[in-house]
């Protein structure tokens, strides 16, 4: 049950990053037509890229990318270690995935905290977005404590089946 429901909190954050990836994208070119063919660029279009799609689409995509195994690995080694020791590796891999994700969530809902609790927003006619800073920032934690969940879920999975670290779906983490 938790495995369905967690999958479809990633799915959805996954989607979310898509239209990010693809708000970017469509952004960016009109953005070139305006500043080049048009001679009048849109300001706001970079505060809105960098402040919130980028960061949407990296941290709302990354349990996907966790569940999928398709973050990047480096296995020159972990190719040449014995097959009893690569469950070990990933279990090993896995629970600093854990802890470095836990650590950037935390850091993430301090910082939310803080730019909210304090109101913190450009003043307006400084910037080109004058939306509230924390509409920003919590997208750090949402996506870090959504891929620490799918951490721990393939850590008892493992710790249940003595297997390697994997989601339900037999992917192996590397």
């Amino acid at each position: 049950m938790a495995e369905r429901f967690l999958r479809r909190v990633e799915d959805t954050l996954g989607t979310l990053a898509g239209l990010a990836l693809a708000a970017m994208v469509l952004l960016m070119g009109a953005e070139v037509v305006a500043r080049y063919l048009l001679g009048s660029p849109l300001s706001w279009a970079v505060g809105l890229i960098s402040n919130y799609l980028m960061v949407g689409f990296f941290f709302l995509g990354l349990p996907v990318t966790v569940r999928e195994g398709a973050h990047v690995a480096i296995d020159v080694l972990y190719d040449r270690l014995p097959g009893s020791l690569r469950p070990w590796c990933d279990r090993l891999a896995a629970a600093a995935g854990l802890v470095f994700v836990l650590a950037v969530a935390v850091g993430g809902v301090l910082l939310t905290a803080d730019v909210a609790g304090g109101g913190y927003a450009p003043p307006a006619g400084s910037a080109e977005l004058s939306w509230p800073v924390w509409t920003s920032t919590v997208l750090v934690p949402i996506g870090a404590l959504v891929t620490a969940a799918r951490l721990v879920l393939q850590l008892v999975g493992a710790a249940r089946a003595g297997a390697p670290a994997a989601d339900p779906t037999g992917n192996e983490v590397r």
